[in-house]
């Protein structure tokens, strides 16, 4: 598959600012499994797994890969657990870093699996560090919003939602308020959902926090670098 390369303009998780994405068959069972007791897993499979001839299984996926998936544990053993992170979901394996030795070590092994890679510019590395909840653009949405403010709707009580959607509407163009966002947060009662609405400048932000605290999660600032 095509690789795609992206511009780090956030931090990944408020922490890292590389991430490489792979596409492995059977990568998930590295969440159960790594170092010696992987290779010892994925030998003993065939013997212990009477369900390997289903090719879509987890096992018989992580068997297709096999020494990938022993070499790609034994490389990310070789650095220190803290200077990076993993996220796997179904065959999808993503790494994120502030070590470019990581990345580049990566590429070079894992080049056939590579589907993302995520790099910031190198003038803006340091500001990215220094500056966890800044987003990196040539310029800002619509010209004029400087942040972007995730909602927690789920920490409102269900009378408060309609008096802040109501006075956001007042607010009009100062900030992205739309139909379908209003929906969901009228909607939403659980924290997994991450939406968030932009906000033109400091007054208006500093009004929705006085207003309704509790509606207010992370804020990103937009950070207008050289075009």
């Amino acid at each position: 598959m095509p690789v795609v390369h992206k511009e780090t303009k956030k931090l990944f998780y408020n922490k890292w600012i590389y991430k490489i994405g792979l596409h492995i068959q059977g990568c998930a069972v590295l969440r159960m499994k790594t170092g010696r007791a992987l290779e010892d897993f994925l030998s003993e499979l065939p013997f212990s797994f009477p369900a390997m001839q289903h090719t879509g299984s987890l096992q018989a996926r992580a068997m297709n890969s096999k020494n990938s998936l022993i070499k790609l544990n034994f490389l990310l053993q070789s650095y220190d657990k803290k200077t990076y992170s993993t996220r796997i979901e179904s065959d999808f394996f993503d790494v994120y870093t502030n070590n470019k030795n990581i990345i580049s070590e990566i590429q070079q092994e894992f080049d056939k699996y590579i589907r993302l890679i995520s790099k910031p510019k190198v003038k803006n590395i340091d500001l990215l560090l220094k500056n966890e909840h800044s987003i990196f653009v040539r310029s800002l949405p619509k010209e004029k919003y400087e942040y972007r403010v995730y909602l927690k709707p789920h920490r409102v009580d269900q009378d408060k939602k309609s008096s802040f959607l109501s006075w956001l509407e007042t607010q009009g163009d100062a900030t992205s308020i739309s139909p379908s966002l209003a929906d969901w947060f009228t909607k939403c009662s659980m924290n997994w959902d991450r939406r968030y609405i932009l906000v033109d400048n400091d007054k208006t932000l500093l009004m929705i926090k006085l207003h309704t605290p509790d509606a207010v999660g992370t804020v990103y600032k937009y950070q207008v670098t050289d075009k």
